[in-house]
C-alpha cells in the first residue's frame, strides 16, 4: 500500500486516473477504447476519416485517401441517400460558398472519389444539378 506522503495531491490527476480506469474496463470487456467518430460504414466499405483510408471488407483492399477526400467522403457517408448542398460543402471545406476555383477543386475531389467506386455498381456519388451531391448505396 502506498502512503499519502509518497504521492502528493498534485501528482494525481483525478480526470486522468478516471480515463485510465475506463480504458482498462473497456479492454477487459473486449471493447475498443479508441474514438470511432470518424468511422463510417456503407455498402461493403469502411471509411476511417481520421486515418484517411477506405477499406473494402469484401476484397480486403485498403486505399489511402487524402485528408480532403476522407473528409468529403465522410460528410457524404454520414448523409448517405440525402443531398448535401454544394454551398454547404464549399463553406465547410473551403470557407467560401461562391468561388470558382474552390468549386472546381470540389469537382476534382469528387471525380477522384467516383473513380474509387467505378467498379462497384452498388455505390454512386450522384450530382443533383444546381443543388448538391449525394452518396447512393444500393444493396
Amino acid at each position: 500500500m502506498i502512503s499519502e506522503s509518497i504521492i502528493s495531491k498534485e501528482a494525481v490527476n483525478p480526470d486522468e486516473l478516471d480515463a485510465h480506469l475506463h480504458a482498462i474496463l473497456k479492454m477487459k470487456e473486449g471493447t475498443k477504447s479508441r474514438d470511432e467518430s470518424g468511422i463510417c460504414r456503407f455498402g461493403k466499405y469502411v471509411l476511417d476519416a481520421k486515418q484517411a483510408f477506405l477499406l473494402n471488407n469484401e476484397s480486403g483492399n485498403k486505399t489511402t485517401l487524402t485528408v480532403r477526400e476522407a473528409q468529403l467522403l465522410q460528410l457524404l457517408a454520414q448523409n448517405k441517400g440525402e443531398v448535401v448542398n454544394r454551398e454547404t460543402i464549399l463553406n465547410r471545406f473551403w470557407n467560401t460558398d461562391d468561388d470558382y476555383f474552390a468549386s472546381r477543386s470540389l469537382d476534382v475531389f469528387i471525380t477522384k472519389l467516383r473513380k474509387l467506386f467505378a467498379n462497384d455498381p452498388q455505390i454512386d456519388i450522384v450530382t443533383k444539378r444546381g443543388i448538391g451531391l449525394s452518396l447512393v448505396v444500393n444493396n
